[in-house]
């Protein structure tokens, strides 16, 4: 299609079309794009780690454990196409939205198609952690780097980029298959969208609608730009470039485009059994991190500090980050920018802070990446500017917020590389296989029998599946459970020993009255007295309990 040129049309708008770029931004892009390909081929080692087989993904990453079967099972064929498709849209783990499990099951799905998809988990999560995680994130933060810098200065737009992978918490974000790199990719082209738009509410004002649409069926997120788009509008309409009912009309737009987005990106919605059940799953899991899983969690920010400070930086390189975004809304270059990034984090960081109980690592990254970016900003005022603005003053200031951020950048290094030899190495120093090579060695060769036997493990534990051993993997325990179960085994985690028995644990449990059930089945745990069980082996990582039935035939001297 023709485009022609109207007079509604900037010259910046007119060279969007095209894409245009002039050779220093070209310049600048392609030396990016090598340093991602480099970050990128960087984790590749650490992430071929870990999941030799299904059981074993459990012990370094539970949610990858829990989400993984979701893929397998979406890629299995049904009886007939149309079965095969349901399958496919109605994958019931609604805690996350189609975008993440649709992308996840596309890339397996050569996979699938060439080789069994069940036999090759080590492939299978070294894709999906590379093009999943990895990928978006990548993106994400080029956007950032682009929204702030538009590629004019190549010491700017190098600095910021690869200041901003080397935020800790990017790292370990990095080294997992989970959902927030695509969280924060949409986050961030909604930004990039809305400053590309910069008031005229064209194309780009309804490419950032469905990008928070993007955002919001992906993790719901997109939901906390609600005060960021009312005050770009507002800016439309202070700044007479909008009437009150045309900033209404776009408004609704807005939120029409953003609610077709949230539906065409999640099918399932359109089948009102699917909807019911993801708001069913969603409002448990809001109870759940608003209060705890099991036991309360404390909840406000002393209960983050720990978080905060060890993977997204020092309180005084934080602070010295809000002060750039300040300075940024107040006398930047493109003062709206800033302040779309403002209302976009505050509201969601105020949110995090206040109520969320459970303790995700990676919950600030939307929030405190796109504010990290803003430091930019520092360099459009004294000293970074002319030398004869320069003063004693603005000298000692720059030197100041140089030195804050070189000291941050090398904590992060730093951390990074902790981060990452932890990973590369985890099957080598990974306690719960040692527990197995243990019980393989001493304990499972007594059991000699035909039958197949019943195993119960904690998700933490190792125990891998075969024809011997029927696993059941649980992530908690009671005497409830194992009455219904009645394995033949039973592997616990003593981690859980020791938190669901600890002083007061009883008194904070979310549920005092269902937790009864589990605090007296881990007290007997420790006490050997689980009912109808022996403990036939224990170290610091795990302990091991047969059925008296199993104990008298087998172990019994």
């Amino acid at each position: 299609m023709k485009i022609t040129r109207s007079k509604s049309h900037t010259e910046t708008e007119w060279k969007w079309y095209h894409c245009r770029m002039t050779p220093t931004q070209k310049r600048i892009f392609a030396i990016l794009i090598f340093i991602s390909a480099a970050y990128f081929t960087v984790f590749i080692f650490p992430n071929n780690t870990g999941a030799k087989d299904q059981m074993m993904i459990s012990l370094f990453e539970p949610d990858e454990f829990a989400q993984y079967p979701v893929v397998l099972k979406m890629l299995t064929p049904g009886e007939t196409f149309k079965q095969t498709v349901y399958n496919f849209i109605t994958y019931g783990h609604y805690y996350y939205g189609s975008p993440f499990y649709f992308s996840s099951a596309l890339l397996l799905l050569p996979v699938k198609l060439t080789d069994s998809l069940r036999a090759s988990s080590q492939l299978n999560m070294l894709l999906l952690r590379q093009f999943i995680s990895v990928l978006p994130m990548l993106g994400a933060l080029l956007l950032l780097t682009y929204t702030q810098t538009k590629f004019k200065s190549a010491a700017k737009s190098i600095g910021l980029f690869i200041f901003l992978l080397s935020v800790s918490a990017v790292v370990e974000n990095n080294l997992w298959w989970h959902v927030d790199s695509l969280a924060v990719f949409f986050t961030a082209l909604t930004l990039f969208f809305l400053d590309r738009d910069d008031q005229r509410f064209g194309i780009n004002f309804a490419l950032a609608a469905a990008s928070t649409g993007l955002a919001t069926g992906t993790k719901v997120i997109g939901l906390f730009f609600v005060l960021t788009i009312p005050t770009y509008l507002l800016i439309g309409v202070l700044s007479k470039k909008l009437t009150w009912r045309a900033a209404v009309l776009q408004g609704a737009l807005f939120v029409g485009i953003m609610a077709a987005a949230i539906v065409i990106s999640n099918p399932f919605l359109l089948l009102s059994s699917q909807r019911d059940q993801m708001i069913l799953t969603l409002s448990r899991q809001s109870g759940s991190m608003s209060e705890g899983w099991t036991l309360a969690y404390d909840v406000g920010p002393a209960s983050w500090l720990n978080i905060i400070t060890r993977l997204y930086g020092q309180l005084i390189f934080i602070t010295l980050a809000f002060i750039a975004l300040a300075l940024g809304i107040w006398r930047g270059e493109n003062r709206t920018r800033h302040l779309m990034i403002a209302t976009w984090a505050f509201p969601l960081g105020l949110y995090v802070l206040f109520t969320i109980a459970i303790k995700p690592t990676h919950f600030f990254l939307p929030i405190l990446l796109p504010v990290y970016s803003s430091l930019i900003v520092l360099f459009e005022f004294p000293p970074f500017t002319d030398k004869k603005s320069r003063t004693p003053v603005s000298l000692l200031l720059g030197g100041l917020a140089l030195a804050i951020i070189a000291y941050q950048f090398a904590i992060y290094i730093n951390k990074d590389v902790e981060l990452y030899r932890e990973v590369l190495t985890r099957e080598e120093h990974e306690e719960s296989l040692i527990f197995y090579s243990t019980i393989e060695k001493d304990y499972l060769p007594l059991i000699q029998t035909d039958q197949q036997l019943t195993i119960f493990r904690d998700v933490r534990m190792y125990f891998p599946d075969n024809d011997q051993w029927n696993v059941r993997t649980y992530w908690n325990s009671k005497y409830s459970t194992i009455e219904k179960l009645r394995p033949d085994i039973i592997i616990l985690w003593s981690q859980r020993i020791l938190d669901y028995t600890q002083e007061g644990a009883l008194e904070s449990a979310v549920d005092p009255v269902a937790f009864q059930d589990t605090y007296t089945f881990f007290v007997d745990a420790d006490k050997d007295q689980i009912r109808g069980y022996r403990q036939v082996y224990r170290d610091g990582e795990g302990l091991m309990f047969v059925s008296d039935a199993v104990y008298e035939q087998y172990f019994q001297k």
